[in-house]
């Protein structure tokens, strides 16, 4: 647990001294239970600290859709308290056995008492994280805008490939459809006509990129 984002450059001993001053807390939740439902109260931060976890919305048709995955060490209910929303609009589900470090909202914001040096940099730790999922974000609303299929797909794999000649993505085709604001169908024919095209290879969900 002491080996993440959130606690850079605080010493293990501090480390102890904050989870008691803020009052941070850690449960385990098992494969897919509920780690936040949707209009539940929310006015903490959430940090996977083991396994991995989904963030889902239901659309217009009532149907569950994937917006996000979550893996070891991102941050999770910053875009919602910040706004100064109290209730989440979303599922958080966990895709494996999952442990997750929650911080009060208000103690994150709010230095304590003591203004110890260890709570500034945890603050300062918790604002770069929240900047890198906010990054995150805007990479995927660049890969939506894309005007074709095929771009979408090129702008999607390119995010994961981070210079692996062969890389995995954590989306099944009917996740990466969605994400992708196409249907499955039209996704599979699209990525069948890239492989004869000499653009990918792939299998499962194992990708090459070629050209």
């Amino acid at each position: 647990m002491l080996n993440i984002d959130l606690f850079e450059h605080i010493d293990n001993n501090s480390i102890l001294e904050l989870l008691q001053c803020i009052g941070i807390k850690t449960k385990v939740f098992k494969k897919d239970s509920f780690i936040i439902k949707n209009n539940s109260k929310i006015d903490y931060l959430g940090v996977i600290l083991d396994g991995k976890a989904v963030i889902k919305k239901n659309d217009y048709t009532g149907k569950s859709v994937v917006i996000e995955k979550l893996k070891i060490n991102d941050i999770f209910g910053h875009n919602i308290v910040c706004c100064g929303l109290n209730k989440s609009p979303v599922d958080i589900i966990a895709e494996t056995n999952c442990e997750v470090l929650f911080i009060p909202f208000e103690k994150v914001v709010t230095p304590c008492s003591k203004l110890c040096n260890y709570h500034i940099q945890l603050i300062k730790n918790v604002m770069k994280m929240i900047s890198k999922r906010n990054s995150l974000l805007n990479d995927q609303i660049d890969i939506i805008g894309q005007k074709t299929i095929r771009d979408k797909i090129l702008a999607f794999l390119e995010s994961y490939k981070n210079d692996e000649k062969v890389f995995s993505i954590p989306y099944s085709r009917e996740e990466m459809a969605k994400f992708l604001c196409t249907d499955r169908s039209a996704l599979s024919r699209e990525l069948s006509r890239m492989q004869s095209d000499g653009i990918l290879r792939y299998k499962k969900n194992f990708f090459e990129i070629l050209k």
